[in-house]
């Protein structure tokens, strides 16, 4: 074309081929690009999943925690608010110095991957990318800080009560060595007693036990309050996984969702719900009746459950709803909830 004079032409064609590589290079960008968006999706998706079932299994840890931490401020409250402290059996003395160990861990393994790869949100919903760094970056600091400031003073408690003071022997009831420890248990326990009751009612042991029981009190709120925090988060985690896979499961009962009321069962309802279940790994278990109290027996343990609708129990010591199912009238099975769903059916 040039030698023809043609140099129009030839600059046409010129422009021509820029355009056609320029859009050969879009086009491939793009592609890549997108290849680059569906695995960051699909990234995205896999760990806010993963993340999901940490928070989760967190939300029933925390539940388990609240719960005997709770039974315990209210064992010890009662002891407390007795008339006189020299009355009571030894039982309720040991209720008002029990020692709570209340360590535990939310997980981080997820978001801690997550900061390692260098990424720094899990999908385009802003939100929620906002919620998560809130939650591990604000919320969970907090709480470990909390946590570890309540450890440590739990620890420091202990410390005193088994090295320091000289009124309670903690090991009055050992077997082990029968030469430092020959009286007869009844003597032990009557000599235990009678050492608490010495210490409880000391000025320093006083200050003592109400200052555990203040710090009792700071841990349930610290702890209700990180499961509030991470029941809203768990729900706008599955908000998210449910746009992007609308045929996901629901998320399992929370502990947060429920009250219980236990209501009165007669002793002849009761026993209908007795006998030997098996479970889905091919154990057994029992439910047995001790008079208007109804038990799940499981490897020689045994564990009270209480109504509070009809065929409907639950357990005050965790989460763990129980629904028994009938068939023509007679039960047939039973579904327990705790973190998902497990059926029990009914042998005999």
């Amino acid at each position: 074309m040039l030698t023809e004079n043609k140099f129009s032409k030839y600059l046409l064609y010129a422009i021509g081929e820029i355009i056609l590589v320029v859009i050969g290079i879009l086009i491939a960008l793009q592609l890549n690009t997108a290849k680059e968006n569906k695995e960051k999706s699909e990234l995205g998706y896999k760990y806010l999943t993963e993340m999901r079932q940490e928070v989760q299994n967190d939300i029933f840890m925390l539940d388990t925690h609240i719960r005997r931490l709770d039974i315990s401020i209210k064992n010890q409250e009662a002891s407390l608010h007795t008339k006189s402290i020299a009355t009571l059996p030894l039982d309720s003395l040991l209720m008002i110095m029990d020692r709570q160990n209340i360590d535990l861990n939310i997980s981080e393994l997820t978001f801690n991957r997550m900061k390692n790869l260098g990424l720094t949100s899990l999908s385009n919903n802003d939100s929620l990318n906002s919620k998560i760094s809130n939650y591990y970056n604000n919320e969970l600091v907090f709480f470990k800080r909390a946590m570890s400031f309540i450890y440590e003073n739990t620890k420091q408690y202990s410390h005193y009560l088994t090295y320091e003071q000289e009124i309670i022997d903690f090991r009055l009831n050992e077997v082990e060595f029968p030469t430092l420890y020959s009286q007869p248990k009844e003597t032990r326990d009557s000599i235990n007693r009678l050492n608490r009751i010495n210490f409880i009612t000391s000025i320093k042991g006083r200050h003592l036990i109400l200052q555990d029981l203040e710090q009792r009190r700071y841990s349930l709120q610290v702890l209700n309050g990180m499961q509030k925090q991470s029941v809203k988060f768990l729900k706008s985690i599955y908000a998210e996984l449910k746009i992007l896979n609308p045929k996901m499961e629901p998320l399992p009962l929370l502990p947060t969702e429920m009250d219980f009321k236990e209501i009165d069962v007669s002793t002849k309802v009761l026993k209908t719900y007795t006998g030997k279940y098996l479970t889905e790994s091919k154990d057994t278990l029992n439910v047995i009746q001790e008079g208007k109290r109804i038990y799940v027996e499981f490897d020689s343990k045994k564990t009270e459950i209480f109504p509070y609708e009809e065929d409907k129990f639950f357990m005050k010591d965790f989460f763990a709803p129980i629904e028994f199912k009938k068939e023509e009238g007679k039960i047939t099975s039973f579904t327990l909830s705790n973190n998902g769903k497990f059926d029990f059916k009914k042998l005999d």
